[in-house]
C-alpha cells in the first residue's frame, strides 16, 4: 500500500470513529443550523388555526432534525440545530429575547440528542417512527413543566385553595398544546418524512462530510459530555431552564430589565416590512448557510490534497 493510500485508509478509519475532525464538527454544525433555521422559517409562513383558546400550527419541522441526527452525529446536530433557530429564524426576523433563550435552547438541544441516539439504524422505520415523538415529548414536557413551575411559585400561598381552577385549566391547556404538536410536529411533519427522507439518504449525506455511515452495530450512546448519563445532563438542563425562567419572571415582576432580557434584538421586521420579508430572510439564511458549508468543505478538501502531496513528496 502506498504512503498516500495509507494516509487515505487512516483518515477514514477515524472519520469512521467517535472522533471527528474540526472541520467535520463544523460542517455538521453549520448544515444542521442552515437546514433547521430555514425550516424554522417556512413554518411561520404556514397559517395558524384559532379554536378557542387554541392556536393549531406546525411548531418545528421535528424531521429535519430527527433525519440529521439519525444519519451524522447527533450532538453537534443537537447543537447546530437550536442555534440555527436562534440566529437565521429569531436574530434575522428581528425576534431575538436575548438570555432568556438560553431556556428553550437547552430543551431542544436535549430532545434532538436523545431523538438521534435513539435511531441506532436508519433504515428502522420503527425508530424513525418513534424518534421524532420522543423528541416533541421531551422538548413540550420539560417546557410545559418549568411553565407550571412558574405558576406554581408565582401564586400567594395565602391563595392558594383559590387557585385550583387556575392549575385545572394551566394543565388543560398545556396538555392540549403537547398533544396537538405531537400530532402535527411529531408525526404528520416528523415520523412520516422521516421515514421517507433517511433511508434513502442513508449512505449519501456522510461521504460529502467525509464520514462512513452509521454501524447500527456500533451506534452513538446516550452519553453527554465527558461521558455523563444523558438523564443526569437531562435533570441539569432542566435544573438550568427552570432556574432561567424563575429569574426572568422574577425580573419582570420588579418591573427592571437585566440578565434575563441580555442581548435582546428585537425590531420586528415582520412588522416593519410586511410578511414578505420572511421570503427575503429563507432566502439569506439559506445563502449564508449553504456558502458557510461549501467554503468549509473546500477547506477541508484542500487540507486534505496538501497532506497527501507531502506524503507523495516524502515517499
Amino acid at each position: 500500500m502506498s504512503i498516500p493510500d495509507t494516509a487515505n485508509d487512516f483518515r477514514g478509519r477515524l472519520a469512521a470513529g467517535s472522533e471527528l475532525s474540526g472541520s467535520q464538527k463544523l460542517m455538521i454544525l453549520v448544515l444542521s443550523m442552515t437546514l433547521y433555521g430555514v425550516g424554522d422559517l417556512v413554518c411561520q409562513i404556514i397559517p395558524e388555526l384559532e379554536a378557542g383558546p387554541f392556536q393549531i400550527g406546525v411548531s418545528y419541522f421535528a424531521f429535519i432534525a430527527v433525519v440529521l441526527a439519525a444519519l451524522l452525529n447527533p450532538f453537534w446536530v443537537a447543537l447546530g440545530a437550536p442555534l440555527g433557530e436562534l440566529v437565521f429564524a429569531d436574530m434575522l426576523l428581528g425576534d431575538f429575547g436575548g438570555f432568556g433563550e438560553l431556556e428553550g435552547f437547552l430543551q431542544t438541544a436535549l430532545a434532538i440528542f436523545v431523538a438521534g441516539t435513539l435511531v441506532r439504524n436508519p433504515r428502522s422505520l420503527k425508530q424513525l417512527a418513534v424518534a421524532p415523538v420522543v423528541m416533541v415529548l421531551i422538548d413540550k414536557l420539560t417546557g410545559a413543566a418549568v411553565d407550571i413551575l412558574k405558576v406554581v411559585v408565582g401564586i400567594d400561598p395565602e391563595t392558594l385553595e383559590d387557585a385550583d381552577g387556575l392549575f385545572s385549566a394551566l394543565l388543560f391547556i398545556e396538555g392540549s398544546d403537547i398533544v396537538i404538536t405531537v400530532i402535527l410536529s411529531g408525526i404528520l411533519f416528523g415520523a412520516l418524512p422521516a421515514m421517507w427522507l433517511a433511508p434513502r439518504l442513508y449512505g449519501k449525506i456522510e461521504p460529502i462530510m467525509g464520514l462512513r455511515p452509521r454501524d447500527p452495530q456500533n451506534p452513538p450512546t446516550m452519553r453527554g459530555p465527558w461521558g455523563v448519563n444523558i438523564w443526569v445532563v437531562g435533570a441539569l438542563v432542566f435544573l438550568v431552564a427552570g432556574a432561567i425562567t424563575m429569574f426572568a419572571q422574577w425580573e419582570e415582576f420588579v418591573g427592571r430589565e437585566g440578565i434575563g432580557t441580555f442581548g435582546a434584538f428585537e425590531p420586528d421586521y415582520i412588522d416593519q416590512f410586511g410578511d414578505f420579508y420572511l421570503w427575503i430572510a429563507i432566502l439569506i439564511a439559506a445563502a449564508v448557510g449553504f456558502g458557510a458549508f461549501i467554503v468549509i468543505k473546500a477547506l477541508r478538501s484542500r487540507s486534505a490534497t496538501t497532506v497527501e502531496r507531502r506524503s507523495s513528496d516524502r515517499a
